[in-house]
């Protein structure tokens, strides 16, 4: 193993949230699977960060994964291994790396300077049984749907606040039944006709979020996704309300799949939009576990969390929008 062993995530969160009286356990690569994945994570950030940063790295709690999910035992702990050791080994950020739904608390959610969505799958911002027994849940009220409302107050205030968020792949398939969240994320799934290798266009090849790729037009082969607009998946996707920052390359990639909607659309692929003062960060690239042996792509995943901390900055209103202010 190249890169420092971890800590178990139960006691990287008990040590850093007292409050929190149980963690939730995130299921561990096997050292060979590690290796690689470490040596594709950046030495260093791209850039200092302004402070001492700690991202919150956040799994579905396992009581939601159906039994033969695609993502819960492939796709998500690469991801959480990923996660960990971008932070780790670049210094950029120390990555507490749980499916605690507590850490989203108003108490606790504030001792983030971002929050990654690593694959997060369905009404996760949904107390269980379990968490309603606890506490630090009990406390914000008697039931699961005064305590999620709390919940979904508290993310969104954390964003207005000027906290970041960094989702990729299937987050915009969660929460279906809470559009605000899908609106926060700028999209939601809405199949995956691709899942082989794609062509992937630079939209704005200066862009500071681009720059793992050299301004330059790349493939990729993973499970690509199209999306829809939040509120009803029969209508397209509003690419003006994002800036968008990677895309389908159409003309070298198969257009001729069964279950692609509206193939004479656009299909963005990573976007970036505001909320109040915050930074929100998106993309579709994250199921197959090559990707996370990658340097480019793991430089990409760096960038745009150094990103979603606020100390990459960058160019975030849409390009339909009158002004473009850095963030």
């Amino acid at each position: 193993m190249t890169g420092p062993r971890f800590l178990p995530v139960a006691l990287l969160v008990t040590t850093f949230l007292a409050p929190c009286t149980s963690a939730a356990q995130v299921e561990e690569l096997p050292e060979h699977q590690q290796k690689p994945i470490w040596e594709a994570a950046p030495e260093k950030p791209r850039v200092t960060p302004r402070q001492d940063r700690t991202v919150l790295v956040f799994n579905t709690p396992d009581h939601l994964y159906p039994e033969k999910d695609p993502h819960a035992g492939y796709c998500v702990p690469y991801g959480s291994y990923a996660m960990r050791a971008l932070g780790e080994k670049s210094g950029a950020y120390k990555p507490i790396v749980t499916s605690d739904l507590a850490l989203f608390l108003p108490e606790t959610i504030k001792r983030f300077d971002a929050i990654v969505l690593n694959n997060t799958a369905g009404p996760w911002i949904t107390p269980s049984d379990a968490d309603m027994e606890r506490p630090e849940f009990h406390r914000h009220g008697a039931d699961k749907e005064t305590v999620e409302q709390v919940l979904r107050k508290s993310l969104l205030d954390y964003l207005a606040r000027g906290g970041g968020l960094m989702a990729y792949h299937f987050a915009t398939g969660a929460n279906g039944h809470w559009p605000e969240f899908l609106e926060l994320l700028g999209g939601r799934f809405a199949g995956h006709p691709w899942n082989e290798e794609v062509g992937i266009r630079v939209e704005e090849p200066s862009h500071p979020l681009v720059a793992a790729f050299e301004g330059k037009d790349f493939r990729l082969a993973d499970e690509i996704y199209q999306f829809s607009s939040p509120r009803d998946r029969r209508e397209p996707q509003d690419l003006t309300k994002l800036r968008v920052l990677l895309s389908l390359d159409k003309k070298i990639t198969n257009m001729a799949g069964k279950w692609i909607s509206r193939p004479e659309g656009e299909f963005a692929q990573a976007w970036i939009k505001p909320y109040g003062e915050g930074r929100v960060f998106y993309t579709g690239f994250g199921h197959r576990a090559a990707l996370y042996r990658d340097p480019n792509v793991m430089q990409f995943y760096l960038d745009a969390i150094q990103f979603a901390c606020g100390d990459l900055k960058a160019p975030i209103e849409p390009h339909e929008g009158a002004e473009s202010p850095v963030r």
